[in-house]
């Protein structure tokens, strides 16, 4: 049987095949059960993990100038033990994973991938932690030049407010040949409450220090 359609429409096809209707549904807490099968899903580290994990990421297209926000992931409760399953692939067992899960909440974790672009450069974020840092009569280091971001996470006419925010800096060399790198850009992710959340839409805007912005959509009724 042939399916018309993008590649990207027969993935998602592909992907609903191998699973049960209603299987894909927002669920906080996750029961043991759930728990078990993102851990195996996670160990699997396959085409089927990778199509699942898919559907909790948009990328973005590089803008015409300033940072380039170039991924945006929004990783349920159980796409996170699937994601934490898939990245320790040896001597992590199924009860580890529930350890971990419990240890951390349910929460879902925004990561928004923030880039350097010929537009927004190095030198661009020095002058943005600088505006910042008198604005905070405090120094800032390069790397925290993400703090002059905004990041929003809504649903149902609600704003949520994040309840841990982190970040890793993104370093990179100008080529091959060159042993020595310099800052590119930054990760950041925010924790939510998953518990806040019911299964609607969320909305996740990010805004640039000047006043560019990117906003994209999630459907927590068709995400686990």
């Amino acid at each position: 049987m042939k399916f018309p359609g993008s590649p990207a429409a027969c993935t998602l096809l592909s992907f609903l095949l191998l699973y049960p209707q209603g299987i894909m549904a927002f669920e906080s807490p996750l029961s043991e059960s759930a728990v078990r099968d993102a851990y195996f899903l996670g160990q699997r580290n396959d085409q089927k993990t990778s199509d699942l994990l898919k559907l909790y990421t948009r990328w973005l297209p590089l803008p015409d100038k300033g940072p380039y926000v170039s991924e945006i992931h929004l990783l349920t409760p159980y796409a996170q033990v699937v994601t934490n399953s898939s990245q320790h692939s040896t001597g992590y067992s199924a009860q580890q994973a529930a350890a971990d899960y419990h240890g951390r909440g349910d929460t879902l974790l925004l990561e928004v991938r923030i880039e350097f672009t010929a537009t927004y450069t190095y030198q661009d974020a020095l002058r943005t932690v600088s505006d910042l840092g008198g604005e905070r009569n405090r120094q800032l280091y390069p790397e925290e030049f993400w703090q002059a971001f905004r990041f929003s996470l809504s649903g149902s006419d609600q704003s949520f407010e994040p309840g841990d925010v982190r970040s890793d800096p993104i370093y990179a060399s100008s080529s091959p040949t060159d042993t020595t790198s310099t800052l590119r850009g930054a990760i950041v992710w925010l924790e939510f409450d998953a518990t806040s959340f019911e299964s609607q839409l969320a909305q996740v805007e990010v805004t640039t220090p000047a006043g560019q912005s990117v906003s994209v959509r999630f459907d927590l009724g068709k995400l686990r």
